[in-house]
């Protein structure tokens, strides 16, 4: 990539040795291909540039977080009053499993006495059943008028009848087993990613550790500001479902993270679950090159902002050991605000950080590039490249 002849002069001038191209992005790694111009930040933030840095236990081994992956034993139906009236179908799968009814706005308010709930084998034996108000002082926060009733532990796997005669609106019925085996998980690949770019989400669902060949799935791509978009799943080979979604160019400006929503049926037993991820608008990126002093322990990264606001370099410094391998010796950070075009972050590494012993030649892992002012983590790379 052409850097501007300003970023070229002060790399020759920061540096003894020639600037070097960035290692290409991974499979792993996140890269913007573009950036785009977004209005200053209206917040008022920081703009005095900071840098610092600490030392790392070379022994002590560094891993990057892996995706969340959520798991699921609940779900969530809304039912009208007629259906209510009628009895709702309920299928558990283990005993003890705890059924909530709320009213959504408008709808008339629940009391325990009015809820029936029968199993295969007539009225269910219930554990408890609570108000509003006995929640309320237990510290739950829950809309006026919830019931809440747990089975007793000899109400095992059955479809329930749940009935409230005469009830008045809609509503939203929880079911959560907490002792069931019959697990639905959902996860995406990766913690973040860029405007227009695509994730894949994995889903499968077991039943006593075991996938199970009946899992049908549908799913919903929804933004922070409300959009939503249906994703289609393909199976995929394994007894499980998978989806690439292209997430949208335009992302919004709503605070908040995206989610996927999926809803889950394996012979009858119903799950949701819900896996949340970080999309940003690529406002800035790495400028294709940096430069490594190995004499005052400095990188200089070349930046091109397409976007004023305040961005932050962060990467973590391996030193070759007396045995030859490379280990973590210093973490550094290094934030500046910058206008929209070409810029630098610098970041300082610590010679003292150096265990005895310990020196050339270098590699930069774990370097990232955020966007501070709008929480964005925009760049990341595994390994940024080795210098001497």
């Amino acid at each position: 990539m052409r850097l501007s002849i300003a970023i070229a002069l002060a790399l020759v001038s920061f540096s003894a040795v020639a600037a070097q191209p960035l290692r290409p992005a991974g499979g792993k790694d996140q890269a913007p291909s573009r950036v785009v111009a977004l209005p200053a930040p209206s917040a008022n933030i920081e703009r005095a540039p900071v840098s610092f840095a600490w030392k790392l236990d070379p022994m002590q081994a560094m891993q990057a977080p892996a995706p969340h992956v959520a798991q699921s034993r609940e779900y969530w139906e809304t039912v009208d009053a007629a259906e209510l009236d009628r009895g709702v179908q309920l299928k558990t799968s283990a005993p003890g499993s705890l059924i909530r009814i709320s009213p959504t706005t408008g709808s008339r308010g629940l009391r325990t006495d009015e809820l029936q709930i029968n199993g295969s084998r007539g009225a269910a034996k219930l554990q408890s059943i609570a108000s509003d108000a006995q929640l309320a002082k237990a510290g739950m926060d829950v809309q006026s008028g919830t019931v809440i009733a747990k089975l007793g532990m000899q109400e095992g796997a059955d479809t329930y009848t749940v009935r409230v005669p005469k009830a008045q609106g809609t509503y939203l019925v929880h079911v959560y087993e907490p002792e069931s085996t019959d697990v639905l998980r959902a996860g995406a690949d990766r913690h973040h990613a860029l405007a227009g770019s695509s994730l894949r989400f994995d889903v499968d669902f077991s039943q006593a550790g075991k996938r199970s060949s009946a899992l049908q799935a549908e799913a919903l791509l929804v933004a922070p500001d409300g959009r939503s978009w249906p994703v289609a799943m393909a199976a995929d080979g394994a007894g499980g479902l998978t989806a690439k979604v292209k997430l949208p160019t335009n992302v919004g400006t709503a605070p908040g993270l995206w989610e996927l929503q999926v809803f889950a049926d394996a012979g009858g037993i119903q799950r949701d679950a819900r896996t949340a991820f970080a999309v940003s608008a690529p406002t800035a990126r790495f400028n294709g090159v940096f430069a490594f002093n190995a004499r005052t322990m400095r990188m200089a990264l070349p930046v091109q902002a397409g976007s004023p606001g305040r961005y932050e370099a962060r990467g973590t410094l391996f030193a070759t050991a007396p045995d030859g391998v490379l280990r973590p010796v210093s973490e550094a950070h290094s934030a500046a605000w910058m206008k929209r075009g070409n810029g630098m972050l610098v970041l300082q590494f610590d010679r003292s950080h150096l265990p005895q012993g310990y020196g050339a030649p270098f590699e930069v892992r774990q370097l990232e590039l955020n966007d501070q002012s709008r929480m964005a983590p925009l760049e990341s790379r595994e390994s940024a490249g080795r210098a001497r």
